[in-house]
C-alpha cells in the first residue's frame, strides 16, 4: 500500500503538470495525448492515500530544501515512489533539461548519457548527480559510469571529468563521531570543530538509523520465500487450516478461468516489452482501455 500511496500521488502531479504542458510538448512525452487526454485522466485516477515508509521518506521537506540550497546546479533524479516534495523537485529540474523521474532504470540511462555527452565535449567538468531513490541502484551506477570513464581516460589527450552521486539525507541520519587512528570510531566528544559527520552504514559498524541513513528498508530485506515458509511452519494449524490455502502451482486459476501462473508473469513481460521496444504492449493498452470504459481506473 506504500507504493501504491508514493507512486499514486506522484502520478497524479505528473498529469496535473502534464495538463498545463501544450500539444506539442505532451506529444514529446507520450505521441498519442493531448491536453485533453490528460485532463481526462484526471478525475479517473485514485489512489491509497494513508501511507508512509520509513525510508522513503528520507527524501522529505528538509532534504528538498537542502537539495534547493546546496545542488541548484546538479542534475536531480528521483524515483516514482519518492514523496511528492522530492518528486516535484525533479519534474521541474526535468523541465529545464536538468533532471529525471522515472523508474531506477530511466534513472541510470539519463546518467549515462549525461556523462557521455560530457565525454563528448572533451572539457574538464564536474557533474554532480542527486539521487532520490533507494540505495540498491547505486553499484549499477557507479559499474556504468565507471565504464564510461575507463574509456574516456584511455584516450590521450581526453579532458579529465569528475563524476559526484549524491544522496541527500536527514540531518537525523548523520552522527557525529571521533576518528581515532587505528582504533576506528570512539565516543561522541562535545567540540564541534574536531567532530566528524559519519552517514550511518554497516561499513562504519554503527548500523543503519531509523532516519533512513543507509537509505536502504531493513523490512524489505527480511522479506524472502525462506522467510515466509518459515512463518507458515511456525504457525499452529492443528485443524489443518492453512492447507486449504496451499498453492497450486499448476492448476489454480483465477476467478476469471485463467492460469494465476499466467496472469503472474503477465506484469514481468509487459516491463521487459516495454524496456526493450519503447512501447507499451498491445495487449495492456487494450486491457486499459477496456476497463477505463467500464469504470475509474485504480493507481
Amino acid at each position: 500500500m506504500v507504493l501504491i500511496f508514493y507512486m499514486g500521488a506522484n502520478i497524479m502531479e505528473l498529469f496535473s503538470q502534464m495538463a498545463d504542458m501544450s500539444d506539442e510538448e505532451i506529444a514529446e512525452i507520450h505521441r498519442e495525448h493531448n491536453r485533453n487526454s490528460i485532463k481526462s485522466l484526471l478525475p479517473c485516477q485514485h489512489y491509497y492515500q494513508d501511507g508512509n515508509c520509513i525510508v522513503h521518506d528520507m527524501f522529505a521537506h528538509e532534504v528538498v530544501e537542502r537539495t534547493k540550497e546546496l545542488y541548484c546546479d546538479a542534475f536531480l533524479t528521483a524515483h516514482l515512489e519518492v514523496p511528492g516534495e522530492m518528486f516535484s523537485l525533479a519534474m521541474k529540474a526535468k523541465s529545464r533539461g536538468m533532471g529525471v523521474v522515472g523508474s531506477t532504470q530511466n534513472i541510470l540511462d539519463f546518467i549515462k548519457n549525461q556523462v557521455q555527452e560530457a565525454i563528448d565535449r572533451n572539457r574538464d567538468d564536474h557533474l554532480q548527480f542527486v539521487l532520490g531513490t533507494e540505495s540498491g541502484m547505486v553499484t549499477s551506477i557507479v559499474a556504468a559510469v565507471h565504464e564510461l570513464l575507463g574509456t574516456n581516460e584511455s584516450s590521450s589527450g581526453r579532458a579529465r571529468i569528475k563524476i559526484e552521486i549524491v544522496f541527500p539525507l536527514s540531518s537525523d541520519s548523520v552522527s557525529k563521531m571521533l576518528v581515532n587512528g587505528s582504533h576506528g570510531l570512539n565516543s561522541v566528544i562535545e567540540n564541534d570543530l574536531a567532530k566528524l559527520a559519519v552517514v550511518p552504514g554497516v561499513a562504519a559498524g554503527e548500523g543503519c538509523s531509523i532516519h533512513g541513513g543507509c537509505a536502504s528498508c531493513p523490512y524489505m530485506k527480511m522479506n524472502s520465500l525462506r522467510s515466509l515458509l518459515r512463518i507458515c511452519h511456525q504457525l499452529p494449524d492443528r485443524d489443518n487450516t492453512l492447507w486449504a490455502y496451499e498453492a497450486s502451482r499448476f492448476s489454480a486459476t483465477t476467478p476469471l478461468g485463467k492460469s494465476v501462473a499466467e496472469v503472474g508473469c503477465e506484469p514481468i513481460l509487459h516491463m521487459r516489452h516495454l524496456q526493450t521496444t519503447k512501447r507499451l504492449p498491445e495487449k495492456l493498452v487494450d486491457q486499459v482501455l477496456r476497463q477505463s470504459s467500464h469504470g475509474p481506473a485504480v493507481s
